[in-house]
């Protein structure tokens, strides 16, 4: 029999569930009421507040789940001293894999960059910028752009994380579509990514 706290974990982990079903279903999150996934996580709407303060809140933390995932993933790859080249394929195959796997995650996020309301919007951006200074951090550790100054090196790591970011859109309309569909889009975005970093390494100021 589970006791007490398992039972909160449980049920809050249901009404996320249920929100992110929603959003599978092909529904906007920002249309989803708190009647809704309660009725969906099997638990009555005053059990929702035992959990989260309103449908913002429950956002924010599938925001906070999703990115603390992710930029683990992303710091594993980058922990190998390798080419550029090879940082980016590297990344790029396993950003792919993960879209992959946590598709409704990325369809959540990718509704939150644009639409539903200000904070859980503010939230995306924030972590965006969040795994933009990470990736400042990785390429000055790694001393892939020796020469670039710090400020270029900022705007660089903001190109790299909005061209992905757009990206994402296109992959997670092709993930039914079979492994070729896929294999060019990892390639085309690979190559994007390597163009970049290869004008930044030969950038000079005019």
């Amino acid at each position: 029999m589970k006791n007490r706290q398992e039972r909160k974990l449980l049920t809050r982990q249901s009404l996320m569930s249920a929100a992110l079903q929603w959003v599978e279903e092909g529904q906007h999150f920002s249309s989803l009421s708190i009647r809704e996934v309660a009725k969906r996580a099997g638990v009555v709407p005053t059990a929702f507040y035992r959990h989260f303060k309103d449908m913002d809140d429950l956002a924010l933390n599938l925001v906070d789940e999703l990115s603390l995932v992710l930029r683990q993933l992303m710091r594993e790859v980058r922990q190998e001293r390798a080419s550029p080249t090879r940082i980016i394929e590297a990344s790029v195959q396993q950003y792919c894999q993960y879209v992959a796997s946590q598709r409704v995650f990325f369809l959540f996020m990718s509704q939150s960059m644009t639409g539903g309301t200000t904070v859980v919007r503010q939230a995306v951006r924030s972590e965006l910028q969040y795994f933009a200074k990470e990736l400042v951090v990785d390429l000055r550790r790694l001393d892939l752009l020796p020469n670039m100054e710090p400020a270029m090196v900022d705007h660089l790591a903001d190109l790299t994380i909005s061209t992905v970011a757009f990206a994402t859109v296109q992959l997670l309309d092709l993930v039914d579509s079979g492994p070729q569909a896929r294999q060019a889009f990892e390639y085309k975005l690979t190559r994007q990514l390597q163009l970049i970093y290869i004008g930044a390494a030969n950038w000079r100021r005019a």
